[in-house]
């Protein structure tokens, strides 16, 4: 018989792609800004923040190709697409390209504007057909296109160099959900709106999000001017006045540790975790590996097992963290129920060993 191991003794943490565990210097940063507003009062402590927060906003526009005014900090990515939203703004019968993968909540966050979402053609992987797309695109009358570049539910990267390529001749604007980019894949130049979440693979805090509009858009963007903030461009009037700084601050924090370790290299690795996952889980009985890239992987159970069960077991018998990947996520793409692992880079082989073991008859 098993031991059980408490909930909160989690050994494998392959989460990361709903939310990272957080560094010690990321922690530090934030219980040090929550000592601060104790000591000096909340809103002092935001001011004596600020050099941190505008650095913070610096280094993301960086990550997104976009001027030092072009970002918004905001409460989460859903935030964030609904801010996009509202002050581009998306009008009811505008039509939005999107994969089969899109994530629901993002489907359902256009229905409620009135927009109509139009599935776009994809490949046997389910990447968007690109050269499809410049030709449909008449068509399709399309008024915007919307992307997640890395899907949630499985190991799916969507090539969003190319899709830009093929809608700026037609003037379709490009929108990419990179709540599962950001911190693990770099960001594809040239979009016309990015936003994305700090507790993913940043492994920042939660209640913290970002939104990224390129500077030849920001014209159109609907936000009123605010006495508080004269003359501030358009993407800092849209953040949000009653925030949690502490955990900017703490975003801060994880995003001076990304871009230390650069980008494309965290990129590499992530890869090599991804691959190497998928490759010690292929042979374990009742499950299939679907394929993928990156460092998120889908086990389709193949005996009947219910994931939201398995999921339970693997974390209250053996402190591993995963999702159970249900279709509410992409309602729109042929793949059922799943187990998802997304391990960061200090996941080891005998983690995924201990995996292995657990998911074995």
């Amino acid at each position: 018989m098993t031991d059980a191991v408490p909930p909160t003794d989690v050994v494998v943490h392959l989460d990361s792609a709903a939310a990272g565990r957080m560094a010690p210097e990321t922690v530090e940063a934030v219980r040090a800004h929550l000592d601060l507003e104790v000591a000096r009062g909340a809103y002092v402590a935001e001011e004596e923040a600020g050099e941190v927060l505008d650095g913070l906003r610096r280094d993301l526009a960086a990550l997104f190709g976009v001027p030092d005014d072009g970002v918004a900090l905001v409460e989460s990515g859903t935030s964030a697409l609904q801010v996009l939203i509202g002050s581009w703004p998306v009008r009811p019968g505008d039509r939005v390209g999107v994969a089969p993968s899109e994530w629901g909540p993002n489907l359902e966050a256009f229905e409620a504007a009135g927009a109509v979402c139009v599935p776009l053609a994809v490949d046997a992987d389910g990447a968007i057909d690109h050269q499809a797309l410049g030709s449909d695109l008449d068509r399709l009358a399309l008024t915007l296109v919307h992307v997640d570049q890395v899907a949630s539910h499985r190991g799916l990267v969507q090539p969003v160099a190319e899709i830009v390529t093929a809608c700026t001749p037609a003037g379709v604007p490009v929108w990419v959900d990179a709540a599962q980019t950001i911190g693990h894949r770099e960001s594809a130049a040239g979009v016309a709106a990015a936003y994305a979440t700090s507790r993913k693979w940043l492994r920042g805090p939660r209640g913290v999000g970002m939104l990224a509009v390129a500077a030849e858009h920001w014209e159109r963007l609907q936000a009123p001017p605010q006495r508080k903030h004269p003359g501030a461009g358009p993407l800092r009037l849209l953040e949000s006045g009653e925030s949690n700084v502490a955990g900017r601050v703490g975003l801060a924090a994880a995003v001076r540790s990304y871009v230390a370790a650069g980008p494309r290299l965290v990129e590499e690795d992530l890869d090599r975790v991804g691959e190497r996952t998928r490759e010690h889980l292929a042979d374990v009985p009742g499950w299939s590996v679907l394929p993928g890239r990156g460092a998120i992987t889908a086990l389709r159970p193949l005996d009947g097992q219910d994931v939201t069960d398995v999921r339970r077991r693997l974390l209250d018998q053996h402190g591993i963290l995963t999702t159970a990947s249900l279709p509410w996520r992409a309602p729109w793409d042929p793949v059922e129920a799943t187990l998802r692992l997304s391990p960061h880079l200090d996941c080891t082989v005998e983690d995924l060993a201990h995996v292995a073991g657990a998911l074995g008859p």
